[in-house]
Formats: structure tokens, C-alpha cells, sequence
């Protein structure tokens, strides 16, 4: 079973913040990628022109220390690096 970063955080945080003082902006961090890609932080809707599909895509966080938005990044940093 693979297990991502956003959902160890929403089984485990607020555990974790009871036992631990934490400070404000790993706080921030938590909370971006908690909420990266759910309704949380908003969306937008494309619909079809021609059949009237609807597709709902929600926004990500853009936090630099998220993995899913980091993904890409990471992705082409390790690309490029293997050229040289």
C-alpha cells in the first residue's frame, strides 16, 4: 500500500500537535499540504463545448515543500541532471 505525505498528515497531525508545540510556519506547511488539490483551497470546473462533460480540477498550494506540487520540479531537476 503506498501511503502519500498529505495522508500521514491528515491521520497523524493533529495527534501530533497535541503531544508537540509547533511552531507557526511549519504550521502553514501542514495546513498547504493538507489541503493541496481538495476543495479546501478551491477549484475550477471545465465543461465541454460539445458534449457538456464536466471535469472538476482543484487547486493546488504551490507550497515549496509539498510533494505533489514539487513533483514536476523534482522530476526535471533529476532529468537534467543525469544528462551531464
Amino acid at each position: 500500500m503506498r501511503l502519500f505525505v498529505q495522508e500521514i498528515i491528515n491521520k497523524g497531525w493533529k495527534t501530533y500537535t497535541e503531544k508537540n508545540k509547533v511552531i507557526g510556519y511549519k504550521k502553514k506547511v501542514m495546513k498547504s499540504i493538507a489541503e493541496c488539490k481538495t476543495g479546501a483551497i478551491g477549484a475550477h470546473k471545465y465543461v465541454c463545448d460539445e458534449c457538456g462533460y464536466e471535469k472538476i480540477s482543484y487547486n493546488s498550494c504551490r507550497n515549496r515543500h509539498c510533494p505533489k506540487c514539487q513533483s514536476i520540479a523534482r522530476e526535471k531537476w533529476i532529468y537534467n541532471s543525469n544528462i551531464t
